[in-house]
């Protein structure tokens, strides 16, 4: 990982950030393919690779808070319980 890669509070890459990750790294290995393909094939069967590749990388995903909301008729039993106690 090198400093330019946006590292998350956790320490793991997003996927987005893995993706382009690999791409650098395939693009890099495999630059004699480069002259054979041409520039735009060559791109894109790296994207696909590099997307196909980090399926299979676990994902850093956000978890939103869930607040759980009492109904009214929840409200009221905790209520009716707390009288007759």
């Amino acid at each position: 990982m090198s400093a330019t890669n946006k590292e998350q509070g956790n320490g793991k890459l997003s996927a987005k950030d893995a993706r382009k990750n690999i791409e650098q790294q395939l693009s890099t290995l495999l630059s004699g393919w480069k002259d054979q393909l041409g520039e735009k094939k060559f791109r894109n069967r790296i994207k696909k690779a590099a997307k196909l590749l980090s399926k299979g990388l676990p994902v850093n995903k956000k978890t939103a808070d869930v607040k759980v909301k009492k109904s009214k008729a929840a409200k009221g039993l905790t209520a009716a319980k707390e009288v007759t106690a």
